[in-house]
């Protein structure tokens, strides 16, 4: 009898500790997220789980003999479902949240370095324009005169157009950009819980971006209406910053982004050049072969292959059909542009 009593005790604590836990893990969640009773109240019923805030009160505010209202079972999937936790975690003692917290802020640092690269992209893109129309003396000349009509004067519309041209402070830009991706590589997603290692974390590969860049102007452009390429070259922004690709498409992107075509041949031609040039220069390891070959099975225009033909093409080029297959995933790696 004493032995089931002691068991019952248990059982009991336990459960005790469990909500305990519950309670304290509400509190701290609210907390980090600055939500008030009334607004956890309010995300619970949104759940599917009509709560009140005074329901909340009870659960955070223990009584003066130190116990707390009870939560249900409802209650409980609901708490789990509005802070994104697993139901498992959410009994578990407070310091475990700390853990959690910590992955929550790492993804955060990646999910929003992700997205400051992208507007770093965009300002990039359009400082690029702005730097074009600024070259051609008509554009400054025009701008000049609206300033003047703003009553600018003239010395400081000059030291406005030079600013913009300021090629340092261009370089300065684009550098920025390229240090945030290595960062960004460095860090790895923020999707698992640990960053990559660099046994798995994988070099970035210049012609991954120039194929990608191809296939947006030899074949993408082309066919797509007028009014609609500006959006496109706005999602690629990346892929042609890295690529180097700014200086080389920018009569064509200004040309677009005024709502007249223009030609795509001497961009592609561009990149035809730059892909020959890594076929022609000498391997220093096999990341640079692989990249080599996936030059080559670029130019060729081999995209979806089957095993057999794949089989064919490596034997035609006389490489293994593994250094075909591994150049061709190198060529198609996924970038953060939101291509694949």
């Amino acid at each position: 009898m004493s032995g089931n009593s002691e068991q019952d005790s248990s059982g009991s604590h336990a459960r005790t500790l469990s909500e305990e836990n519950v309670a304290l893990r509400v509190a701290w969640e609210m907390r980090r997220r600055g939500w008030s009773q009334e607004r956890m109240a309010q995300e619970l019923t949104n759940a599917g789980c009509p709560t009140h805030q005074s329901a909340i009160s009870k659960i955070v505010n223990p009584k003066p003999d130190g116990s707390r209202r009870m939560i249900s079972v409802d209650e409980a999937i609901a708490m789990a479902r509005v802070f994104g936790i697993p139901l498992e975690e959410l009994p578990l003692p407070p310091e475990a949240a700390e853990g959690r917290d910590l992955h929550e802020l790492s993804r955060t640092v990646t999910r929003e370095g992700r997205k400051a690269k992208a507007r770093h992209a965009q300002f990039l893109l359009a400082w690029a324009r702005l730097r074009y129309r600024l070259s051609q003396p008509d554009s400054r000349t025009l701008y000049q005169e609206f300033l003047t009509q703003r009553r600018v004067g003239a010395d400081q519309a000059s030291e406005a157009i030079k600013v913009w041209r300021h090629k340092p402070s261009w370089h300065d830009a684009t550098a920025a950009y390229s240090k945030l991706e290595r960062t960004l590589q460095t860090l790895g997603t923020g999707r698992d819980m640990a960053p990559p290692t660099d046994d798995v974390r994988r070099r970035h590969s210049v012609v991954a971006d120039l194929l990608h860049a191809r296939e947006l102007f030899a074949s993408r452009i082309p066919g797509t209406p007028v009014r609609v390429v500006p959006d496109l070259l706005d999602h690629f922004a990346q892929t042609l910053i890295r690529a180097d690709l700014l200086e080389a498409a920018m009569p064509l992107i200004d040309s677009y982004a005024r709502g007249t075509p223009h030609p795509v041949d001497e961009v592609v031609a561009d990149i035809d050049r730059r892909l020959r040039e890594i076929i022609a220069r000498a391997p220093q390891d096999r990341h640079d072969h692989l990249e080599s070959l996936a030059a080559r099975i670029g130019l060729r225009g081999e995209v979806h292959e089957t095993r057999d033909q794949q089989a064919r093409s490596a034997g035609e080029l006389g490489v293994s059909v593994e250094d075909y297959r591994d150049a061709k995933d190198l060529g198609d790696m996924y970038r953060e542009s939101g291509m694949g």
